[in-house]
């Protein structure tokens, strides 16, 4: 049972690494390429589906994690919770953005958007991490 909750928090944290790394990953997509160009919305509409199944890995092993505590609540517990929540919602902002950006073809607007979006998830992953370490 040990060796499945380590493994369980090593996953979770190796998710959490990965999601940071698709997040800087985004913010270049998001500048790179010629907007004028049918493949730029399509790059980015064919990264989102990776970028959120890591999202969704990282809940998952958060909520197995939960299981593995008992559902013993603390502060960065709560505060890793609230955070998916808002990277939900942030998430979900950033594609009817970008499903706007299709139809009026406002990419300065769209650009701005996407890197204060992307910039606001950074740091909260960077907070939520911090705070769980103990920081």
């Amino acid at each position: 049972m040990n060796e499945t909750i380590s493994f369980n928090l090593e996953f979770h944290s190796l998710c959490v690494l990965g999601l940071g790394v698709m997040m800087i990953a985004h913010l270049f997509l998001v500048y790179a390429g010629d907007t004028s160009k049918f493949a730029y919305l399509k790059r980015l509409m064919l990264f989102l589906p990776a970028y959120y199944g890591m999202l969704a890995f990282i809940i998952f092993s958060g909520i197995l994690a939960l299981a593995f505590n008992h559902f013993a609540l603390n502060l960065s517990v709560v505060a890793m919770i609230i955070a998916s929540i808002l990277l939900i919602i942030s998430g979900a902002k950033g594609f009817k953005a970008l499903k706007k950006v299709r139809i009026f073809k406002d990419f300065s607007a769209f650009k701005l958007f996407m890197s204060k979006k992307i910039i606001f998830e950074l740091v909260l992953l960077v907070a939520v991490w911090l705070l769980a370490k103990g920081f």
